[in-house]
């Protein structure tokens, strides 16, 4: 199957008047009253150090600062007659308002500056939902290789974007207030290197009206920008060397379930009713008549073509049962960001600055299946230039490829991307056909990827008012099917003058049993 589905819009928007797009900024506000009199100070300035951002407080000694890009920043508050105040690591998050009530002291009183360090509220008092928000510390220091563990550490809400026990389909995910969403599934679009993550916010319900086509909850992502001043980089790795991801022994083993019955010298030939295994062996494992009598059934139809002595049943046997699907390579991630002033031209092109990603990381299935494992990559790049004092534009490009075993036989877009889903697949079917395990062809390999672009331009009207516009582009693309298709051309020998085909390697569109399966004695080891 090759699905292209290409979907492009364009969004122009005046945030004061028509709020439909996710936000992707902070707002810090508070008031500033004398120290002794608590009567408000009109005209104070609210500075924030090392950005073109600031206020001045009205008649009532209010002050607000909007379009502060989530992070940590200090500010400086001055006022003729009075002593300047430096507040410390004031937390400014996606979406919030950061409250910060000042107390000044006339500069007659006191010659030294005030420093003071911002404290984090017990209660946000503008919240009315029910959020968690994840800075980019927490996401270096948590145990996660995607953006799916970080917010499935949260209460009520699962790896796959399940929030509250609905479904993917149901949750909106958002980067920079883009929406990234599968337009065939609804499903979120993802990959996104950790490394490039400012702030994460998970809202689960009781999200505000410019959240559209949502019905469980929201995942709004916010990047980082580039610093026009240095550059920065930041590499996050982790290594899982090969080692099985299941409990017990190896299905491949010759202990194994399936395996044991027909490789045991003392049930093989003669049947797992001889007695040599006592009850309890024995209800642990499918019974089978032995390959005496597997033998015996060939020498007494009418087809003298098929005709096996029980030695030669068990090596044909063992030929279709040969595949080994236990993990033999690791598991990895490599994340990385690079940010700082574009080379040569930065200046020139109003300080643009950039901000450069790539993750590319590899998970072993719980077994071999069409493919051995799940892989992804994603490209992240940001541009973000100043056209003025007042205006910004942002330019940001997302490249992803996902490859792995389809969960669904017949195409789909859906992946295997857990254990737990490899393992449910595996025993859908009961304990009654091996044939899951013992070939890899009955799923189909599938590749899906993504490639978004947009700018966004951002202009400042007043210190009450900025209004954004948006321009997105999004084209997805599938491709679900066999990989090979099988030779049957009889070439190996398994003994003298006995040729076979490499069934069950490659995809074959008819069911083929196996030697016992042949006999009633067992499943078909290939679709």
């Amino acid at each position: 199957m090759n699905r292209v589905t290409p979907f492009i819009y364009s969004l122009l928007v005046l945030i004061f008047t028509v709020p439909v797009m996710a936000g992707t900024t902070g707002k810090i506000a508070g008031r500033i009253v004398d120290d002794d009199t608590n009567e408000p100070l009109v005209g104070a300035n609210v500075l924030v150090d090392g950005h073109p951002l600031g206020a001045a407080t009205d008649v009532d000694g209010f002050y607000f600062i909007i379009n502060v890009p989530p992070g940590t920043y200090d500010l400086t508050v001055s006022y003729v007659g009075y002593n300047d105040v430096h507040i410390k690591n004031v937390l400014v998050q996606t979406d919030l308002t950061t409250t910060q009530n000042i107390r000044m002291k006339a500069s007659a009183l006191t010659t030294e500056a005030v420093v003071v360090l911002a404290k984090k509220p017990v209660v946000e008092k503008d919240v009315a939902a029910s959020q968690k928000t994840i800075s980019s510390a927490e996401v270096e220091a948590l145990p996660v290789s995607n953006v799916g563990q970080l917010v499935g550490l949260q209460a009520g809400v699962s790896s796959d974007y399940s929030i509250r026990g609905s479904s993917a389909s149901e949750a909106l995910f958002v980067l920079d207030g883009i929406p990234l969403r599968d337009t065939r599934n609804n499903e979120p679009i993802s990959e996104i290197p950790l490394s490039a993550i400012q702030e994460v916010n998970v809202q689960s319900g009781g999200f505000g009206a410019e959240y559209d086509n949502v019905r469980s909850g929201v995942i709004n992502v916010v990047s980082k920008l580039g610093n026009k001043d240095r550059y920065d980089v930041n590499i996050i790795t982790k290594y899982r060397p090969a080692m099985p991801k299941h409990f017990g022994i190896s299905p491949y083993s010759p202990q194994a379930y399936w395996l044991r019955p027909y490789v045991d010298d003392a049930v093989a030939w003669t049947g797992t009713k001889n007695g040599a295994w006592d009850r309890y062996t024995r209800r642990q494992y499918p019974d089978f008549n032995g390959w005496e009598s597997v033998s015996q059934k060939t020498l007494q139809d009418d087809n003298p073509d098929n005709d096996l002595s029980p030695e030669q049943a068990q090596r044909l046997f063992l030929w279709q049962y040969r595949k080994k699907g236990d993990i033999t390579e690791p598991d990895y991630d490599i994340d990385g960001t690079i940010s700082g002033p574009l080379p040569f031209f930065s200046r020139e092109l109003g300080n643009m600055r950039f901000s450069a990603s790539y993750k590319r990381s590899r998970s072993m299935y719980l077994i071999e299946l069409t493919t051995p494992d799940l892989v992804t990559d994603s490209y992240l790049m940001r541009l973000t230039s100043d056209l003025s004092p007042t205006m910004k534009l942002s330019l940001m490009g997302l490249w992803s490829k996902t490859s792995g075993t389809s969960a669904s036989r017949s195409g789909g877009t859906s992946l295997f991307t857990s254990t737990g889903g490899v393992a449910g697949a595996l025993n859908s079917a009961g304990f009654t056909t091996p044939w899951r395990i013992f070939t890899n062809i009955y799923f189909s390999a599938s590749e899906r990827s993504a490639q978004i672009l947009s700018a966004k331009l951002t202009n400042i009207v007043s210190p009450q008012t900025f209004w954004e516009a948006k321009l997105i582009g999004t084209i997805r693309h599938y491709e679900t099917g066999p990989k090979r298709f099988r030779n049957t051309e009889k070439k190996y020998e398994l003994w003298d003058g006995y040729y076979v085909d490499e069934a069950p390697v490659g995809y074959f569109p008819d069911p083929l049993s196996s030697v016992e399966g042949s006999l009633g004695m067992g499943g078909a080891v290939s679709v």
